[in-house]
């Protein structure tokens, strides 16, 4: 014989509790994710190489270039890093204000730049002598990135 227990529940109220309507309201959705701290050019970069992480100093990048999965980062004394990253996941990990996009395959340091030649797209003179073209496509975020950061 099965013994039943009645379980009485007070009677709901028709009028919401304010505590709980208070407890319950939704609040805006924080987040998470952790917030990137702002590279200054003094600081220095990790970057993940074949042989490990190579820590070099923003300021002394000149400009970067793609090729296919890798990016090659160019510095002031003509040496070449390459790392294991898109051109895009590099420039993520710069300062945006610094660095531009003047081609698919191109991002340069503002710092560096001796000489901004007008044509269609036209073409940059950074300070070590290098000449990179500036793609139609590219041309005006470029220009007005220039304002940017000259004012």
């Amino acid at each position: 014989m099965l013994n039943v227990l009645a379980i009485r529940r007070p009677p709901e109220s028709l009028e919401p509790n304010a505590s709980l309507a208070r407890a319950l309201t939704m609040k805006p959705v924080q987040n998470f994710e952790p917030e990137a701290k702002p590279i200054t050019e003094a600081e220095k970069i990790a970057l993940p190489t074949m042989e490990g992480l190579c820590f070099e100093k923003v300021k002394h990048i000149t400009y970067l270039e793609a090729s296919g999965n890798y990016t090659a980062l160019h510095f002031k004394d003509k040496r070449q890093v390459l790392v294991c990253k898109t051109l895009r996941e590099v420039e993520l990990m710069l300062p945006h204000r610094a660095f531009a996009r003047i081609h698919r395959s191109h991002t340069i340091h503002l710092k560096h730049l001796k000489k901004y030649v007008r044509g269609k797209g036209g073409h940059v003179l950074l300070q070590n002598g290098v000449t990179l073209t500036v793609s139609t496509g590219q041309k005006e975020a470029f220009l007005e990135h220039l304002k940017d950061y000259f004012g």
